[in-house]
């Protein structure tokens, strides 16, 4: 469902004149270009200015030149090379070059903060400048850009745009400027929602495009959104750069920012939005996992979730869908110090008044008499409840000491992924009137249950781990610990099996028994099982 997002690659070109350097432009809080300073500001600066007119059509070339800078100048005493010869110079001016340029980060930047304007990006990009010394004065001069086209957009070369492409580019721009017109006299919160379903309505998810059909290029983009064709059409960077760039055109009541966010979605590579609201909090909109036919419509626009405590990881809970997002780690610092934070609540909209946060409910497990709010579980098992992951036994009672068995654990982890109807193309196992008929053909089909599945049988906590791990895609994580425990190895289990204890140790799903036991083979109880549950996905 996620495309595959192309990574980007670096060249370093060095090739063997004295402007004046430009004025830092007018300060955009919202823009990641913001938090760079000094050389990166400066080169950021001209390359946001250079890439403007390329998108307005007033220049085709993406090979970029920036003012010789005071920055990159030293005398042979300030680099401590008085008296040194060339090679030593070169090699200084080169280390200089590396300590205050940061290209990747100012290519980062760039990215998050002109969603149309590079439309006709590649994800390559190198550079390449001169070494000058006058005396005893040594200087880093002619530092150019290139960035290079996407194949589709190409001209004469792989730094310049077709003349053609870009006019065609610009109408979908007026397209999209029409739309933020429309909608121009609306409250805020209408606003981004009428700019929501547009979206929606203008294009379908590129499913060949995201399986690796063809070059990087316009389905990752924004102008398959608004070129008027509905043969067009794009994955999720198009979807999240189109709600972007609707948002930067508007004027918004309240201080709204709109930021793209890469990352994964349920492991699979992806792009969305946070959106800070009037409020100050950041709601996360998920446009692509919105549309019809790929996702849930409206149950991922302006949400909240829990964020786990290194920040990187959010899980957003709705209904019966359950979202797993982790950033890249490229976007740590990107936006703020850290990771860009989630609400923990959903937007509220309150027509004519100022956004307010819902009050807090009483925790699901409180209904429950055999909870009590003291135990490790009363947490999960609200938790639990609340996501509708499993209920009670009864409507008082839970029972977090009775044992779980494989079918409980399995249509468990189903609801958690969000009652998926198949998986594969995987026959029943069983009869279709049980309530884990659906889990277990989900089960088999991601090849986590055999034949032989039993699901009357008590889980013990290695089966509980291994499932787990499994519906995490079989991550690697973990493996480093082999050995901690006497009872957890080949010898006695598969290494896949081994893989999965280690794991959840690690991501801190559960424990071993004691510093050197895992006990693998005990049992599993109801509360056991959503309290791993819980630390899984938090």
């Amino acid at each position: 469902m996620k495309k595959r997002w192309t990574a980007v690659l670096l060249a370093l070109a060095l090739a063997l004149a004295l402007l004046p350097a430009p004025a830092l432009a007018a300060e955009d809080t919202a823009a990641a270009g913001s938090r760079l300073t000094g050389v990166d500001r400066r080169v950021y600066d001209v390359l946001r200015e250079e890439i403007a007119k390329i998108a307005d059509g007033s220049r085709t070339s993406t090979a970029v030149s920036i003012p010789d800078l005071a920055e990159l100048s030293w005398s042979l005493e300030e680099l401590g090379l008085t008296g040194s010869g060339q090679s030593d110079i070169l090699k200084q001016l080169e280390e200089k070059f590396q300590q205050l340029v940061h290209m990747n980060q100012i290519y980062r930047c760039l990215s998050a903060d002109l969603p149309f304007e590079m439309y006709w990006k590649s994800n390559r990009f190198s550079w390449g400048y001169n070494f000058v010394r006058r005396g005893d004065q040594a200087s880093i001069q002619d530092l150019t850009i290139y960035l290079q086209v996407a194949e589709g957009y190409r001209g004469g070369s792989d730094v310049t745009v077709n003349a053609a492409k870009a006019a065609a580019a610009t109408a979908a721009a007026d397209n999209a400027k029409a739309i933020v017109a429309q909608y121009q006299s609306l409250p805020d919160y209408e606003k981004l929602r009428a700019y929501f379903q547009e979206i929606c309505r203008l294009a379908d998810y590129d499913m060949a495009s995201a399986q690796g059909g063809g070059p990087y290029g316009d389905p990752w983009q924004l102008i398959y959104v608004f070129d008027g064709d509905p043969a067009t059409n794009v994955v999720c960077e198009g979807y999240a750069k189109a709600f972007k760039y609707l948002c930067d055109l508007s004027d918004f009541d309240g201080d709204i920012r709109c930021r793209l966010v890469t990352g994964e979605a349920d492991g699979g590579s992806h792009m969305w939005n946070l959106v800070q609201m009037e409020d100050g909090q950041n709601y996360l909109v998920d446009v692509t996992n919105c549309d019809d036919g790929i996702g849930s419509p409206d149950k991922l626009f302006l949400v909240g979730g829990t964020t786990r405590d290194d920040g990187q990881t959010c899980v957003v809970i709705k209904d019966q869908l359950h979202m797993v997002y982790t950033y890249k780690e490229e976007e740590r610092g990107l936006h703020t110090d850290g990771y860009l934070p989630l609400s923990a609540q959903d937007y509220v909209y309150n027509p004519g008044q100022p956004a307010t946060q819902p009050p807090a409910e009483e925790p699901a497990a409180s209904r429950f008499a055999d909870v009590d709010p003291a135990e490790y579980y009363a947490g999960p098992v609200a938790w639990a409840v609340e996501a509708e992951v499993t209920t009670g036994t009864s409507e008082t009672t839970f029972s977090p000491y009775q044992p779980c068995t494989h079918a409980e654990i399995l249509t468990f982890l189903w609801r958690a992924a969000g009652e998926p109807v198949s998986y594969g193309d995987v026959p029943l196992m069983l009869g279709s009137q049980e309530y884990y008929a659906g889990a277990v053909q989900w089960a088999a089909g991601r090849n986590m249950i055999g034949e032989d599945f039993d699901p009357d049988r008590p889980c013990d906590r290695l089966s509980a781990v291994v499932y787990i791990w499994q519906a995490f895609n079989s991550p690697t994580l973990g493996e480093g610990l082999a050995g901690r425990f006497a009872d957890v190895s080949t010898a006695v289990m598969t290494h896949a099996c081994e893989t999965a204890v280690y794991w959840a140790v690690a991501e801190e799903v559960t424990t071993g028994t004691s510093e050197t036991a895992f006990s693998p083979f005990d049992g599993c109880s109801r509360g056991e099982i959503v309290t791993f549950l819980y630390r899984a996905y938090h």
